[in-house]
């Protein structure tokens, strides 16, 4: 083998191991596949979590697999069941590709009651019962979110923004503001034009439709981009942006 054999060789073999890696946000979780259709993924403290990850059947309420009859709109699987030192029962993680193409979770406690909703592709819960979620579903864009379990409640941990982090060119001329509310401008962006979204605020509507954004342009202004949720919200500004959900 010569050299430059040896080199092409060395190059694809670290370009595929590069491909094939994914990144650990929480090294200290085990994560594994769910869902190859829709790319979903769980990740869990084996310490305190058991991963079960089969069919869930409206059975017996004192059987494992048991789902309550019509919780849920489309086949079940129970994921999971989750218990660390601050709660008296376990709770049980389930996952339902949806009704169409909008995958995601709930978490119900011991009496079979929904206490959580996730839409996402990647669930993550650590030993003490925080939970991690990402995706671009029934959202605009691939929203990261943290949750607490507390009892027989879960609470949202608010962002004072969530991030972004598209870029693309305007489908159409828009207008940057300097306020999320007034008519102070920016700037007035033609159509064609390099932007980067970065960030959302983090104050949520109906159907996590988000009309505010804070947009760099190619210069290096940055002003808020204001959404028309009827026309704006699947695609109109930037191609990478839109409602992914019904």
């Amino acid at each position: 083998m010569t050299t430059k054999q040896f080199i092409f060789i060395f190059l694809i073999i670290i370009s595929l191991t590069s491909f094939c890696q994914t990144k650990a946000y929480f090294p200290n979780l085990t994560k594994v596949s769910i869902d190859t259709n829709y790319n979903v993924y769980f990740a869990y403290d084996k310490k305190f979590t058991r991963f079960i990850n089969k069919p869930c059947y409206t059975l017996e309420k004192d059987d494992t697999l048991f789902c309550e009859k019509d919780s849920f709109p489309t086949e079940w699987t129970i994921v999971a069941k989750f218990k660390n030192q601050y709660l008296k029962d376990s709770l049980t993680i389930i996952y339902s590709e949806g009704l169409s193409a909008d995958p995601g979770y709930v978490v119900t406690n011991k009496t079979g009651d929904i206490i959580g909703r996730f839409s996402c592709l990647e669930f993550y819960i650590n030993g003490f019962g925080i939970i991690y979620t990402s995706g671009h579903v029934n959202n605009m864009y691939d929203r990261r979110r943290k949750f607490q379990i507390k009892s027989d409640t879960i609470l949202e941990i608010v962002q004072p923004f969530n991030y972004v982090g598209l870029k693309g060119k305007t489908l159409k001329e828009i207008t940057l503001y300097k306020e999320k509310v007034g008519n102070e401008i920016i700037a007035q962006l033609p159509k064609d034009y390099e932007i980067e979204i970065l960030l959302a605020d983090a104050t949520l509507e109906d159907f996590d439709i988000d009309k505010y954004f804070l947009v760099k342009t190619d210069f290096g202004l940055i002003g808020w981009l204001r959404l028309n949720e009827q026309e704006d919200n699947y695609g109109a500004i930037l191609k990478e942006l839109y409602y992914a959900g019904d």
